[in-house]
């Protein structure tokens, strides 16, 4: 093996093995908790080309914007579009965070901690609301169901499907474009008839996303954006 990579196994994980490559560059491979080590090789090997691949474009993306310090004129992301915030503390009005006229209110005191935590609760609320109507409209659309849907907080990954068909997506995807939200959704809701990444798969998200691959793209050239 040429490759390095770090390696998590799982009691809950069934089937399948995959990797994510961190922003430094680092390989984890994520497999099944009986998985044979040879088998997980033999995978790495098969991807290294793709490895490959990533690694360079991971290379040639901008570098990360600064941390959030949630102060005013800062840029926050809502479905694809940037908007300025204004930060202010007014104890007789209510806290937290309102969207009005294009625009980011925050009414907190100067405590990072808390104005993020505003922001999160802000944009699982929005997240919650939207996502599930885009699951329900899709699963008229598919005519098949999910078994229902969580919102987390996960940084590196868009969204789930679990092995009895629950999706779960991040907050951070609220931030996206109506379109890419629709693109994770559907991959997600497709994975509740391919437990895989196989042809076959990607065959069925096709179908209904015919840019799929434009925006996956989107999401890996963009994702630094959306964290807070």
């Amino acid at each position: 093996m040429t490759i390095q990579y770090s390696l998590k196994r799982s009691r809950k994980r069934k089937k399948t093995i995959s990797l994510q490559i961190g922003n430094n560059s680092a390989i984890t491979i994520y497999a099944p908790y009986f998985t044979p080590v040879k088998e997980i090789n033999r995978f790495v090997e098969e991807k290294q080309k793709w490895i490959d691949r990533a690694i360079r474009k991971q290379a040639l993306l901008p570098v990360h914007p600064p941390k959030k310090t949630y102060v005013t004129g800062e840029i926050f992301y809502y479905l694809g579009q940037s908007y300025p915030l204004d930060a202010y503390f007014d104890p007789l009005e209510n806290l937290g965070v309102i969207f009005r006229n294009n625009h980011f209110f925050l009414n907190c005191p100067v405590n990072m901690a808390m104005r993020k935590y505003y922001f999160v609760s802000w944009y699982k609320k929005k997240a919650r609301q939207y996502l599930s109507e885009r699951v329900d409209f899709y699963e008229n659309m598919l005519k098949f169901s999910s078994g229902g849907i969580r919102i987390t907080s996960a940084e590196r990954r868009w969204g789930s499907c679990s092995e009895d068909n629950h999706l779960s997506f991040s907050f951070r995807l609220i931030m996206a474009p109506p379109q890419v939200v629709d693109y994770v959704v559907v991959h997600e809701m497709m994975h509740i008839r391919e437990k895989n990444h196989s042809s076959k798969f990607w065959d069925l998200v096709i179908e209904v996303i015919p840019g799929c691959k434009e925006h996956r793209r989107w999401l890996r050239e963009h994702e630094h954006h959306f964290i807070l």
